[in-house]
């Protein structure tokens, strides 16, 4: 038995999110959306354009959470400045959907701890956040969250969680490609959605980071992915999308420009995001779509 199996399944905190148009289209512009083209993507950009009905783009399910703070008490060695572990990294996320995000709503959220899993050069701590709606009590969606703490591997547990499933980048060219650039300014907005850590606009803590300049941030680059998707396999239609996931593998700049490369499968499609053709930031990138 691994040092944490103990804690697998544990529901680790409950609460409410709630959210209305506006946070829901800020949330859209904050990855991008309409930034280059304003003419586009009106169905999350705008809530009254005549014959265009306001969506949500899905991963939006990702901001919808009750807090990390749980990953405080699994005893790794902590930061003096917020109590979060040392070499902290946020290495996966994924949402899946069993219906479209409403427009404004309010969700029952209870976040479960998949497992914390030893991948040698550190451990992968995964959890489920599971919302459902406050009004009709139906299911409407999961976020899964791997926080990756550097240096903490080693420790004798299972190497990543059951439903895992194998990944393998095919051989052919890309079925399909989409490539969508960030706006120099993109951190500013995405900031606004509650997400202040300084690494992604202060010069200083980059350079203390080992960055020349300030990254992106992470779910921010994956909502750049979600819209990709969207765009090159669901015609901008929420209604089509069932879920997603997706590995950080590498940081993301302001003013770079991210090419989702897109292969169909059975059901849905594999992707890999990439920078300047070759550097890869997101990896083993899956989507399924609804039904």
């Amino acid at each position: 038995m691994g040092k944490f199996d103990h804690l697998a399944g544990k529901e680790l905190e409950t609460g409410t999110y709630s959210w209305d148009s506006d946070r829901a289209l800020l949330y859209a512009v904050g990855v991008g959306a309409g930034l280059t083209n304003p003419l586009e993507e009106l169905q999350f950009t705008t809530e009254n354009t005549q014959g265009v009905e306001q969506q949500v783009i899905p991963s939006f399910m990702s901001h919808m959470a009750v807090g990390g703070g749980w990953i405080r008490e699994l005893g790794f060695p902590a930061r003096e400045w917020d109590g979060y572990p040392i070499g902290l990294l946020h290495g996966e996320q994924g949402v899946s959907l069993a219906r479209p995000i409403p427009p404004s709503g309010t969700v029952n959220l209870s976040q479960v701890l998949v497992g914390v899993f030893d991948k040698g050069s550190g451990a992968l701590c995964l959890s489920e956040t599971r919302a459902t709606l406050a009004d009709t009590g139906e299911y409407l969606g999961a976020s899964r969250t791997g926080l990756f703490v550097r240096g903490q591997g080693g420790f004798g547990g299972p190497r990543g969680p059951e439903d895992e499933q194998p990944w393998v980048q095919p051989e052919r060219a890309p079925d399909k490609t989409v490539s969508l650039p960030i706006p120099p300014g993109q951190s500013l907005i995405f900031r606004l959605l509650g997400d202040r850590n300084p690494h992604g606009t202060d010069p200083a803590i980059a350079k203390a980071d080992g960055f020349d300049r300030p990254i992106f941030f992470g779910l921010g680059t994956y909502g750049f992915a979600c819209r990709a998707l969207l765009k090159g396999l669901c015609d901008g239609d929420v209604s089509r999308f069932g879920g997603m996931y997706g590995r950080f593998s590498k940081p993301v700049c302001p003013g770079e420009t991210l090419d989702t490369h897109i292969w169909l499968t059975d059901g849905g499609a594999n992707f890999v995001t990439t920078v300047d053709g070759d550097r890869v930031v997101i990896d083993r990138g899956t989507f399924r779509f609804a039904g």
